[in-house]
């Protein structure tokens, strides 16, 4: 008798964690998504739109062209992290944040253009078809990015203003996924 209700009482307690599925979107506390995988909501897009950019399996695709993508919405103070995966050798893409670009280009991925005291960090990165995690803080007057969680560089005199964040269309393909913010509220 004992072995005849072991069973359904197994089956029972069980089920709950069978029912459930997993996600693509990783669960990050005080983090909301940019990208719900599914439409361009809360992103504007160049005139160009249909030659460089689609959604497909849940990926916010640059197929090539030259059409920037940019938030609707502007950000100060922040951390936002996302996923990219480059789909061959020799691509070139940036990421714009307060107005300025992190370089994203094969051998110079990482750069912030127009500041000393960020370099490229190609040895950071992964190979082309290979995915890439950023963490990009901006915080007051601080800037750092970290690299498939490592840290590449801070910088402590960058210009605090609300801005868009912004993905640059080079004509090269590249995938991106999971991108997730978090606001931070300073407090004065």
């Amino acid at each position: 008798m004992k072995r005849c209700l072991l069973f359904p009482i197994l089956m029972l307690c069980c089920s709950p964690m069978l029912a459930q599925e997993p996600t693509g979107e990783k669960e990050e506390e005080g983090f909301e998504s940019l990208f719900d995988g599914q439409s361009f909501a809360g992103w504007q897009v160049g005139e160009n739109t249909p030659a460089s950019w689609k959604i497909e399996n849940e990926l916010l695709m640059l197929t090539g062209g030259r059409s920037h993508l940019f938030t609707k919405e502007q950000f100060d103070d922040f951390i936002v992290r996302f996923e990219w995966r480059p789909a061959k050798k020799g691509y070139n893409s940036g990421f714009f944040v307060r107005g300025r670009q992190i370089q994203m280009a094969q051998g110079g991925a990482g750069r912030l253009f127009g500041s000393e005291g960020t370099k490229a960090v190609p040895k950071l990165h992964k190979p082309p078809g290979e995915w890439n995690e950023w963490e990009v803080t901006c915080i007051g007057a601080k800037l750092s990015l970290k690299v498939n969680g490592t840290l590449a560089w801070e910088i402590d005199d960058f210009k605090r203003v609300s801005r868009p964040l912004g993905i640059e269309a080079e004509g090269h393909a590249i995938d991106f996924r999971n991108f997730r913010i978090k606001r931070i509220h300073k407090v004065e």
